[in-house]
């Protein structure tokens, strides 16, 4: 247990590192591109990515799964050959696949470019569309080092990624190209960056080709399955990309104004709300691994540990900033974006950090403890009722609505994911207090967050809202420090190391 807690952590903590240099890089990345862009070319490219996205995850979501389940297999029983023979194989069908995906979208360009808002949206998906040749590539390669636990190069390849597109695209933008084709281009680009670099780090870590003989079909009919059930979160993205922006014409706003308001709520508004919980994604990413061995090994009580520690860790982290963009949603919005309706939209959605949270690490734990399909199916109820949601409000629709349902599909989703969670695992609903108590917390840490904001209006923005910022997270950790939510004796240390893994959510 001591071996293992202290591996997630250090694992966590190097992924929680990369990832924020990434994630601030893309945050800056947004703003400098929303203020090139404008929110209407931000709707335009809003909705092309999401379609970009569909493509990409149906080409190679479920390859580099499996590729490091088997090559953790294979490295641990030294078996070097059969872990090579499935990069190979997870390469050939990887690209395969990706050049099928390409050519069915070029042949279809026409109807499906009639869907969209805007038919610049299909322009610019075909600039993207070498992204998703490159993605194929990289798939395999990151499988396997995914597999060695190679996170520190994964973490490396990603800020790699991130930093050349962000050059590539500010110095075409000062030669003068159509800001929008390079923005695409850029993307494709920076793809074709992070298949060279883990093809560089495969071989440089002693990956061969072998043959791939035996290793297509099983591969193929293992990692199938897996894509269809997270190409379903795609195709609900774009789905909402297409249905939203038509409704909203369909009410008499013009194709224009539809784009501006997705592209400022969708496009600008949702990233932020993704910033603060960085460290859960990176949590997630490293449980896949650890707790499918407690699972496989038969070890429950690893398990239900990690399961518990995990998602009491996920609601603190996301409740510590909700008051802060409740109360500084539209200064936020006015800093970063220069636009008062994305800052606004944010305000309202900051609710939607606690379920965003839980989601995303309670989905990891279903791949972990082979119950895909059962998230599948729980994405697609919660999904459900998002459109159950915008159908019911289609004739008096606004982005409020689109909030509201959004935030009702996570929670459905992840209510479901965790009853399947406990119902394999018997592990125990202990976060449920720390949410009742943090959700309390919110009124007052939002009231006084506005209220140091208001007598700090005369400074500059950016100061009032880092001071308001502060003060509201140090009143929400203060708070639960005081009601037993975080314990401090984790952070400094005074507690038995074995106890670590069990305590990880109140040392946030």
């Amino acid at each position: 247990m001591k071996s293992t807690s202290k591996f997630l952590f250090r694992a966590v903590f190097t992924v929680t590192f990369f990832t924020v240099i990434d994630r601030l890089l893309g945050f800056v990345f947004k703003i400098y591109l929303s203020r090139e862009l404008g929110a209407v070319s931000m709707g335009v490219y809003q909705v092309a990515l999401s379609i970009f996205f569909l493509l990409l995850t149906a080409t190679t979501s479920g390859i580099p799964l499996i590729v490091s389940k088997l090559t953790a297999k294979y490295e641990a029983s030294g078996n070097k050959r059969d872990s090579h023979g499935t990069t190979s194989a997870a390469l050939i069908v990887g690209l395969g696949s990706a050049v099928f995906v390409c050519g069915i979208t070029v042949a279809l360009k026409t109807p499906i470019g009639k869907l969209m808002a805007s038919p610049e949206s299909m322009v610019i998906l075909l600039f993207m569309l070498p992204g998703v040749l490159f993605s194929g590539v990289y798939a395999s390669f990151r499988g396997n080092l995914w597999g060695k636990q190679k996170y520190t190069v994964m973490s490396v390849v990603e800020v790699i990624e991130q930093a050349a597109r962000i050059l590539l695209t500010v110095v075409l933008f000062m030669l003068g190209f159509n800001k929008l084709k390079v923005t695409a281009i850029s993307l494709s680009a920076s793809c074709a960056i992070t298949a060279i670099c883990c093809m560089a780090f495969y071989f440089a870590y002693k990956g061969r080709m072998a043959s791939p003989k035996g290793k297509i079909a099983p591969l193929i009919a293992s990692s199938v399955p897996i894509t269809f059930v997270r190409a379903s979160s795609s195709i609900v993205n774009s789905m909402v990309a297409i249905v939203v922006p038509m409704i909203l014409v369909g009410m008499g706003h013009t194709n224009e104004q539809a784009l501006y308001i997705f592209g400022s709520s969708i496009g600008m508004a949702m990233p932020l709300l993704y910033i603060p919980i960085t460290v859960v994604g990176s949590l997630a990413y490293v449980m896949i691994p650890t707790l499918s061995s407690a699972y496989s090994s038969g070890n429950m009580a690893s398990a239900r540990r990690q399961i518990e520690t995990a998602v009491k860790f996920s609601v603190v982290v996301a409740a510590l900033f909700v008051p802060a963009f409740w109360a500084l949603g539209k200064p936020i919005g006015k800093f970063v974006y220069d636009n008062v309706d994305a800052g606004r939209f944010l305000s309202h959605s900051a609710w939607l950090l606690i379920p965003v949270s839980v989601e995303n690490i309670a989905s990891s734990m279903l791949n972990s403890l082979d119950l895909e399909k059962q998230g599948f199916l729980n994405y697609m109820l919660g999904s459900a009722v998002l459109f159950a949601i915008i159908a019911a409000f289609c004739k008096n629709f606004s982005i409020d609505v689109l909030s509201v349902g959004l935030g009702a599909s996570l929670t459905t989703s992840s209510i479901l994911d965790l009853l399947c969670i406990k119902k394999r695992t018997g592990c125990r609903f202990t976060f449920i207090t720390p949410l009742i108590l943090s959700s309390l917390l919110v009124l007052p840490a939002a009231y006084l967050t506005k209220t140091v904001y208001s007598l700090l209006s005369p400074a500059p923005m950016l100061l009032s809202i880092a001071v308001g910022g502060i003060v509201s997270c140090a009143f929400m950790f203060i708070m639960s420090l005081v009601f037993g939510i975080i314990d401090l004796g984790i952070v400094f240390g005074k507690k038995n190391p074995k106890k670590k893994l069990k305590s990880f959510a109140k040392s946030a």
